[in-house]
């Protein structure tokens, strides 16, 4: 059963950082086409930095998930050489829980952040859309990290036994 949830796990982390990945390349694309046209025409395309803002924070947020769930991040193997593996096992457990502890405060703070945004009616500088919207997903995508990471800490602690 845990190994179906990490395959589950694994596949809709990965297909939330493919969005990512669409998101950059069409920032890519519209930066490409804005210079193009300041370069061939002298007209820039009015509002490809405002847009641009929002969505780095989409995309960037949308391969954290991923990132908790592939457990792609850096790690000091000392304790398993010194103590053991089954100590080294813990540890990564523990590890696992504090990260846990950091992504709720993350995600929370993110919820507020775009909560005082809204009721700022913050809009981006040149075209005026609304920020909130974006900010509310990059929370939701942050919130999704912290279910993605409650799947480690549960795999991590039955990997300790």
């Amino acid at each position: 059963m845990l190994a179906r949830l990490e395959r589950a796990g694994l596949l809709a982390t990965r297909a939330l950082s493919v969005v990512g990945l669409v998101a950059l390349m069409a920032l890519a694309a519209m930066t490409l086409a804005d210079g193009l046209m300041r370069w061939l025409a002298n007209r820039p395309i009015e509002g490809v930095r405002d847009v641009g803002a929002v969505i780095v924070a989409v995309a960037v947020s949308c391969c954290l998930p991923v990132g908790l769930m592939e457990r792609g991040h850096v790690s000091i193997r000392l304790v398993p050489a010194l103590l053991g593996e089954r100590a080294g096992r813990i540890l990564d457990a523990l590890a696992a829980l504090v990260v846990e502890a950091v992504m709720i405060a993350i995600a929370w703070q993110f919820t507020v952040f775009a909560g005082k945004i809204a009721r700022a009616n913050e809009t981006t500088w040149v075209l005026k859309i609304p920020t909130a919207p974006f900010w509310y997903v990059v929370a939701a995508i942050l919130w999704t990290a912290v279910l993605v990471q409650a799947i480690v800490v549960v795999l991590q602690f039955a990997r300790s036994r």
